[in-house]
């Protein structure tokens, strides 16, 4: 009879870490991506264009640029195999291309050293809130870092 609980009991928690990790998402809303861990980019990122939380963003803004704290990183030295992934309210989502080195002279400067990378982006539809995450090429063992959100 023992041997019935704990297999039980086993089978309980098991179920129930099922549901406490993995791919359940961040207050952003679901994460794109595998594994349960988040990508390492090795350093602090955030949206720089659109800004986070701006509303009204242009549909047709063509790219999504973000910005991150230093080039000592493993962002920096391997940004050509990084992306931007949107994914709307409804769970629908735009892959952006690979990260390419932008100037961000206009753009905010949270950082003490500000390196911005941008993602193209096709058509956006409006009146919609986008939530914004960076993804590694190769990163299907990771989460997507959250970027923050932004609505058009």
């Amino acid at each position: 009879m023992s041997f019935v609980r704990l297999f039980i009991a086993s089978a309980v928690a098991a179920a129930l870490a099922g549901c406490s990790g993995g791919n359940l998402g961040s207050v952003f809303g679901p994460n794109p991506g595998g594994g349960s861990l988040e990508c390492q980019t090795g350093t602090q990122v955030e949206l720089a264009n659109p800004y986070p939380n701006q509303s009204g963003v242009p549909t047709n803004i063509g790219q999504i640029t973000m910005v991150a704290n230093g080039n000592g990183n493993t962002l920096y030295q391997t940004y050509n195999q990084w992306y931007v992934t949107l994914v709307d309210q409804y769970g629908d989502t735009v892959t952006g291309g690979n990260l390419t080195l932008v100037d961000g002279r206009t753009l905010p400067h949270p950082y003490n050293s500000d390196f911005y990378y941008g993602s193209g982006i096709g058509q956006l539809r409006p009146g919609v809130t986008w939530n914004a995450y960076l993804n590694e090429q190769n990163g299907g063992y990771c989460q997507a870092v959250p970027l923050n959100s932004f609505s058009t």
